[in-house]
């Protein structure tokens, strides 16, 4: 999970991120949390991977209700937050399809939640497996998964954020991917997310991490007509 905070007052953005990060470690989620001093660098950098915004609306320069403008043009569904010191913006956040409203100064509680319906419409939208990374039950979006491995017995998920090791049998965990038709097995105990595939050589899968994961030689021509149909499935929308 991506969430991004546009705050240009170094007080509030701490708060927040002390908030979020409290609420990620007793959950126990993947999430990574960028910050912004102002909507001019957000609207500059690759938005569209983020899966939370909060706005503050009183920024300087362009402010949050534009900023949001800006977002609603290329994205009608992502989740925008607006933080604000008043209440006079309300009726025009519900104009920009915005998710909640938080009136400052809130409370750690009242952040949970706001979080816990982010979640569940998040989870509506993007599915997730389930793994165990040492003790700890963690969650993975699938759209976060680039591809996983596995390497003296535990898997190897690797993600945008980082890479999850769990201990489990590759025959155990690949039909936890295998189910969903973005993800192809293309070589020995290996499993890439199609959607994150930049390139398609003859001999490997070029991902957007720019690592390259080899296909297996025995079935080359198998897998690339299965990413093939994959790509055109995508394109006709029937997946």
């Amino acid at each position: 999970m991506k969430i991004a905070i546009i705050e240009d007052s170094p007080k509030e953005q701490q708060q927040l991120v002390e908030y979020l990060q409290t609420y990620n470690q007793l959950q126990h989620l993947e999430m990574e949390i960028n910050h912004f001093e102002d909507g001019e660098s957000f609207i500059q950098s690759d938005f569209a991977d983020y899966d939370i915004v909060f706005i503050d609306i009183y920024l300087t320069g362009i402010n949050g209700l534009e900023i949001a403008k800006v977002i609603r043009q290329k994205d009608a569904e992502k989740i925008l937050i607006f933080t604000t010191t008043s209440k006079d913006h309300a009726v025009e956040s519900y104009r920009v399809k915005a998710f909640d409203y938080l009136l400052k100064p809130y409370q750690y509680e009242l952040l949970v939640e706001v979080m816990e319906r982010c979640l569940k419409q998040l989870n509506a939208k993007s599915k997730y497996i389930q793994v165990k990374e040492g003790r700890i039950q963690i969650k993975v979006l699938l759209k976060d998964i680039i591809y996983t491995d596995y390497n003296n017995h535990y898997i190897q998920i690797h993600t945008s954020q980082r890479m999850i090791k769990s201990y489990m049998p590759f025959d155990q965990f690949a039909p936890m991917l295998l189910c969903y038709p973005s993800f192809l097995n293309c070589y020995r105990n290996c499993i890439i997310n199609m959607d994150k595939v930049s390139k398609m050589d003859t001999t490997d899968f070029l991902m957007d991490n720019q690592e390259r994961i080899p296909i297996a030689r025995a079935k080359r021509a198998e897998i690339r007509q299965q990413y093939a149909d994959y790509q055109f499935a995508k394109l006709e929308g029937t997946l």
